[in-house]
């Protein structure tokens, strides 16, 4: 394969992801993951990713244990980044069979997943925001409180507009939409959050636009800037190596937890396709509003 066909190739495969519903930093995380195996390929002088052999992925994915030392987890992420563009090329009729669907992902140990906080950091992490009594407190304690109690990505949190936002007295709940589409889903809020962010919003200054959270010069807040907040007060409570991506760990640990169905979190977290494991009915809407007032994380 020329190399302006392999480009070719690059640039459909991005538009059958993003086809398929991905969000963009997904899909640039898949066609980044293509692009790193079909560099390998070429320095080992094994062709092209289209004309690769079962053989050729395994020394791949050897490789990638042996001389890079990478975890279980990234070679698991790069095998299954494989799997989809093998999908993607049986789809499009460049290949007749499927070299990457006789190898199996390598076993993980919990620890390395990311890891969950734990209730009494959760408290220092809360108290750190509520001790620090600047003007923008009740706007970051209403953001982390969101994620850790909706699990909501960061991207789709900065993107949050006021008319998104539904609270009564009793129950309330945010939609989530999706990143390039008029998709996404709707999410309950519990007790907890829902206080968060009525304490935030009774100070949230006007601003044109109508973002949900806004910087102090009356912004739409930036992903970067919910990242570094997050990473401060973690930094304050004494915590180590704590991100929003952490949070959203947490939340999504803690509900599998809760109520031991993959379904409930696959559909709260956003996801858009379960693996063979979910084999449930989803639930309605009630039912995940109830899920959430009785999450264990449900803290004040």
């Amino acid at each position: 394969m020329t190399e302006r066909a392999g480009q070719d190739v690059l640039v459909d495969y991005g538009g059958y992801l993003s086809a398929s519903g991905l969000t963009a930093s997904t899909v640039k995380s898949y066609v980044a993951d293509l692009k790193h195996l079909g560099s390998w390929l070429r320095e080992h002088r094994r062709g092209s990713p289209l004309a690769a052999t079962e053989h050729d992925l395994r020394a791949y994915c050897q490789d990638l244990v042996t001389t890079k030392d990478h975890p279980p987890a990234t070679v698991n992420r790069r095998l299954q980044a494989m799997r989809k563009f093998f999908r993607y090329a049986l789809h499009r009729g460049l290949i007749e069979e499927d070299p990457s669907s006789g190898i199996k992902l390598l076993p993980q140990s919990p620890t390395d997943g990311r890891k969950a906080l734990e209730r009494s950091e959760i408290e220092a992490l809360l108290e750190a925001v509520r001790s620090e009594g600047s003007r923008l407190s009740q706007r970051d304690y209403a953001i982390i409180q969101l994620i850790l109690q909706t699990g909501i990505r960061v991207g789709e949190l900065t993107r949050l507009r006021l008319a998104d936002v539904r609270l009564s007295a009793q129950k309330g709940s945010v939609v989530v939409r999706a990143e390039g589409s008029s998709g996404g889903r709707e999410m309950p809020l519990n007790s907890s959050v829902r206080k968060a962010l009525r304490f935030y919003l009774s100070e949230r200054p006007d601003a044109k636009g109508g973002h949900l959270f806004l910087s102090m010069k009356g912004e739409p807040l930036s992903a970067r800037s919910v990242q570094r907040l997050v990473s401060t007060y973690a930094e304050a409570a004494g915590l180590k190596e704590v991100s929003a991506s952490t949070l959203r760990q947490t939340f999504g640990q803690q509900l599998l937890r809760d109520t031991g169905d993959l379904s409930v979190v696959a559909r709260l977290m956003g996801h858009k396709r379960l693996e063979s494991a979910i084999k449930y009915i989803v639930p309605g809407q009630e039912d995940l509003t109830e899920v959430a007032e009785k999450s264990s994380l449900n803290v004040y």
